[in-house]
């Protein structure tokens, strides 16, 4: 038989009276430890959540673009030709509206087209949203002004679409491809 003091069950001797260690939290050591791997957990996981995140709102872009591109087929289609250049402005808020032929184009074609619509964000957010250009024959010197660009001919015989990344400097899809 063992006469001892029982150890196992978390019980110490003091004078020969049996007392419960004091057990009543965490130490110190043991608090540390678990904040340094939730950091390095936290560090590991945030950027991989964020460039999801980014990655989603470009291919949001992306298939705007593409659905905005299969509107203004539709309305050549129906019509005979795009909306001219003079037809579809753009206000200050990015919003795209349509005069002229192109009065219905929203939203007959498409439900809306404004900076909303877009889901990148820019610097300046003046660029989120559509612009409308002229559609060039020579890039050169062309800096879009906003992620979705819709180019248009004065004759209404040609429209293009191009999504931009939000720093504006790379094409991610054009209907010219």
């Amino acid at each position: 038989m063992h006469f001892g003091p029982p150890m196992s069950l978390g019980l110490t001797t003091s004078g020969g009276r049996f007392r419960e260690r004091d057990e009543a939290g965490f130490t110190l050591v043991e608090l540390m430890a678990v904040m340094i791997i939730i950091g390095i957990l936290a560090a590991i996981a945030i950027p991989k959540l964020t460039a999801g995140a980014d990655t989603a709102r470009r291919n949001a872009d992306i298939a705007t673009a593409h659905e905005l591109k299969s509107a203004l087929d539709r309305f050549q289609v129906e019509n005979g030709v795009y909306p001219k250049t003079s037809e579809l402005s753009v206000d200050t808020f990015g919003k795209v509206t349509g005069g002229g032929t192109a009065a219905g184009f929203i939203p007959k074609y498409i439900n809306r087209l404004d900076a909303s619509t877009t889901q990148q964000k820019p610097a300046d957010a003046a660029n989120k949203g559509f612009g409308v250009e002229e559609l060039r024959t020579d890039w050169s010197g062309y800096h879009p002004g906003h992620l979705i660009m819709v180019f248009l001919t004065p004759d209404g015989s040609t429209a293009e679409v191009a999504a931009y990344d939000a720093t504006l400097t790379h094409v991610l899809w054009t209907s010219a491809q």
